[in-house]
């Protein structure tokens, strides 16, 4: 009995320790934009990834990254440009498979090339191969050509793992809160690299607590040979740590689930070990907000807001964790809040000169004005927010939906104070195409959001 007591004690004194030590780095910011800037972009200006919902069936459904143009169109590959080394659809072909125009550099994004197409004109290449649209996809999100003639057509898709030639016990994984695609170990953990003296791999904490030993080398076993971009260190103590591009591999002991990264910020010689990055814009950043983890900011330090929905017995949408459906984000477009709610949460304006990438869209206000959006949805600031505050997060109306997906503002029915909706734009009305919003009750929600 004392020593479950003891061990109880034990456990909760180690969780303190970490909690503390989270707080007492989360002052310290995410990855800073120089240490990422020698990792290859993802994509480049003028090319999307796209999130496919696939369904099978209720419960068994599945995402998938696909690359697309600037307008959403997804992009696919040609199987005899592989066979020949070129761009080998020409005429009719061309017309139904147009080519995808090359009218800007790649801008750091190694793994892309613009090369004379058929037509004479640039288009781009990934990984070698050209790429088309598809002229019988009508909307952002369909795939209508693949597996066309016989299987010569593919959407295309990133592959960030490709070429890595990596040991068996590392691999590669999204991790969003580092905002891009990092190595992981076998279990999927994050790994992070040491920026420190190659001859100390100890780590130098440089934060109020002590996180030396919170930080794990990743051991490599007794028979792993070292291989391309990847060395075996010997360290003092013994053991045998895996190395990335010559910097010690580490993972951090507070991450508990796979592709989280709470090492972010907590001592300025280590960063998540991207391989690939996403686009930013220069004013975002990715920042950790006490009691909602890491969430999509500006540099000013202003958290940003999706608009939302949700209803009775939706399958499994948290807004702490997830996203939200692309689809239903680009359905609403800007018309979740006009002129009127732009008062309390401005619009997140994007440049004159600005262009969709990666994630990011671009999309274009009522009053002619410019406006990013992330994953589909229409990003904000909410007015009363403060620097590293987030006020407006889960502020909502209710929606009475109809048959026809169109949504009318309850707020006649019942007052938004009574809603715990304090500045959420009451007068907004919002159309949406098709039942994207379902049939019912909803609830139209202002959160803050995840990467």
């Amino acid at each position: 009995m004392r020593t479950s007591a003891v061990a109880r004690l034990g456990a909760f004194c180690v969780a303190a320790s970490v909690a503390m030590l989270l707080h007492a780095c989360a002052r310290r910011g995410p990855e800073t934009s120089g240490a990422a800037a020698s990792v290859p972009l993802a994509t480049p200006p003028g090319i999307t990834l796209q999130v496919l919902h696939r369904a099978d069936g209720y419960y068994n459904r599945t995402e998938e990254v696909v690359l697309a143009d600037a307008r959403g169109r997804t992009l696919y590959t040609y199987a005899a440009d592989a066979q020949r080394g070129r761009s080998t659809c020409i005429a009719e072909c061309a017309q139904q498979w147009p080519p995808s125009a090359a009218v800007h550099a790649a801008e750091g994004a190694s793994q892309w090339s613009a090369v004379k197409g058929s037509t004479g004109a640039l288009q781009w290449s990934y990984r070698g191969a050209p790429l088309y649209t598809f002229a019988g996809d009508k909307a952002i999100g369909d795939a209508t050509g693949a597996g066309a003639a016989g299987g010569a057509w593919q959407v295309a898709v990133l592959q960030p793992g490709l070429g890595l030639n990596h040991p068996d016990d590392i691999s590669v994984a999204d991790v969003p809160d580092a905002g891009g695609v990092a190595l992981v170990d076998s279990a999927g953990m994050t790994l992070y690299a040491f920026d420190g003296d190659a001859e100390h791999p100890r780590p130098a904490c440089r934060i109020e607590a002590d996180c030396t030993r919170h930080w794990l080398p990743l051991q490599a076993a007794e028979i792993a040979r070292p291989g391309g971009d990847f060395s075996i260190i010997a360290r003092p103590d013994g053991i045998a740590q895996w190395a990335y591009r010559g910097r010690p591999l580490y993972k951090f002991d507070a991450d508990q689930k796979p592709s989280q990264a709470r090492g972010i910020g907590i001592d300025e010689h280590f960063r998540v070990a991207l391989v690939l990055r996403y686009f930013m814009p220069a004013d975002a950043a990715v920042h950790r907000l006490a009691g909602l983890g890491a969430v999509l900011v500006t540099t000013s330090g202003a958290t940003l807001y999706q608009r939302d929905r949700v209803q009775p017995n939706e399958d499994n949408h948290d807004f702490r964790l997830d996203h939200g459906p692309p689809a239903l984000g680009r359905a609403f477009g800007t018309s979740t809040c006009d002129a009127n709610c732009a008062h309390n949460w401005p619009p997140y304006r994007a440049p004159a000169a600005a262009l969709p990438c990666g994630y990011w869209d671009v999309l274009v206000r009522p009053d002619g004005t410019r406006q990013w959006a992330y994953k589909g949805f229409a990003l904000y600031t909410y007015a009363a927010d403060t620097r590293g505050e987030a006020r407006g997060n889960e502020t909502y109306v209710l929606a009475q939906v109809d048959d026809a997906g169109r949504a009318r503002l309850a707020s006649d029915a019942v007052p938004a104070a009574r809603l715990g909706a304090t500045g959420s734009g009451v007068d907004i009305r919002v159309v949406a195409g098709g039942d994207a919003m379902g049939i019912g009750v909803s609830a139209l929600f202002w959160h803050a959001v995840v990467p």
